[in-house]
């Protein structure tokens, strides 16, 4: 899934490090690291440091949501999208570390001062919620209940991006815009957001060479194929 990608580097609740000691005297100067997502477990019930729990979140886009759904090789149907009760959440923030140095006196080197955390000036903290997502299409192509992990940064919308493998279709939908013998190396990516009204997304595949859905277009890095939006 997504969140494994965007989570790579993260050591977890309480990973970052916190204040600084050993300070030696002389001019403190120091440069800030690369900044890592942190991913602390809380439970689904727990306000987060945003002001709101996972349940809180999907309350707010509980029951069933339906849209027109249109096919990229014309036609359309009706999509409902439903998501279940929160099985896990996780309170996701970025920081970096300020890699701290004390200039030592009469000409001494620089000594290593212990790292402290510092804010990054990006990445907005959000929920990541654990939930089945119910997929499905009035004409059949999909009738599925997918893991999906949600991501919410307020109480207005979730988003969520997951990975399908073509064998785990329930549906009647098979797969038709590449060389049949590639089918089994494709997959299909769902992209979408669901608010208190409304829901919009988009379904692509993804050809060999591109499975990671960076979307960094063809050649070596594979390609990839519109199938539906709504």
């Amino acid at each position: 899934m997504l969140s494994a990608a965007l989570l790579e580097g993260s050591d977890g609740a309480g990973s970052g490090a916190d204040g600084r000691s050993g300070a030696l005297d002389g001019q403190i100067g120091g440069a800030d690291g690369p900044c890592t997502a942190r991913s602390e477990i809380i439970g689904v019930e727990d306000a987060s440091r945003l002001g709101f729990s996972a349940n809180d979140a999907i309350s707010a886009i509980s029951g069933a949501r339906s849209a027109t759904l249109t096919w990229a090789r014309g036609g359309s149907t009706t999509v409902t999208v439903s998501a279940g009760a929160p099985l896990t959440a996780r309170f996701v923030h970025f920081t970096r570390s300020r890699v701290q140095h004390a200039a030592g006196g009469d000409g001494a080197p620089e000594v290593p001062v212990d790292p402290m955390a510092t804010s990054c000036p990006f990445g907005d903290p959000f929920l990541e919620i654990d939930v089945p997502l119910s997929f499905s299409t009035e004409d059949g192509a999909f009738a599925d209940s997918l893991p999906v992990t949600l991501q919410a940064g307020n109480r207005e919308a979730v988003t969520y991006i997951h990975v399908i493998h073509p064998l785990q279709v329930q549906g009647s939908y098979r797969i038709t815009e590449v060389d049949p013998a590639e089918v089994d190396d494709v997959r299909l990516v769902l992209h979408g957001t669901i608010r208190s009204s409304t829901i919009t997304g988009k379904l692509q595949g993804l050809t060999p060479g591109n499975l990671n859905g960076t979307g960094e277009g063809p050649g070596t890095h594979g390609g990839r194929f519109d199938v539906a939006e709504f």
